[in-house]
């Protein structure tokens, strides 16, 4: 019996061994924190946020997750002082447009003296009309 005892000790040890090599050779560390599970990697020291969907393990990398908000901050931050750019350069220079041949157009808005040869020409047509229909009322009449 003791014989026995002693075969098992002795075939259990380089189990065991094996065993707890596994376990310090491992890369991650999973720890359950509350509702969600945290991941250690041993060999970097990054830690990751995991949840348990189904089966598998999703993980995310806090540091990537930082990395990719801070990056679309850069971007956005970048995208509205373009914005503000185009805006201020707007002011100053006329409005463009590009035709469809590719050749840029530019539009002149019309000066004062523009809209009064307008506006008088037209109110000549008005009066010149309103005197035929008055003349060919009085015809009528």
């Amino acid at each position: 019996m003791r014989q026995i005892a002693i075969a098992l000790l002795i075939a259990a040890s380089p189990v065991a061994a094996s065993a707890q090599s596994v376990q310090s050779d491992a890369q991650f560390q999973i720890e359950r924190q509350g509702d969600s599970i945290v991941r250690l990697d041993r060999k970097t020291g990054a830690i990751s946020t995991c949840t348990l969907e189904g089966q598998t393990l999703d993980c995310r990398s806090s540091t990537d997750e930082r990395a990719a908000m801070q990056a679309e901050i850069d971007r956005l931050a970048n995208e509205v002082d373009q914005l503000k750019q185009q805006i201020a350069s707007a002011d100053s220079t006329p409005k463009t447009g590009i035709d469809k041949s590719g050749k840029e157009l530019t539009i002149k808005l019309p000066s004062e003296e523009e809209i009064k040869g307008v506006m008088t020409y037209l109110e000549d047509m008005w009066r010149k009309l309103v005197d035929q229909v008055r003349d060919l009322t009085n015809d009528k009449a």
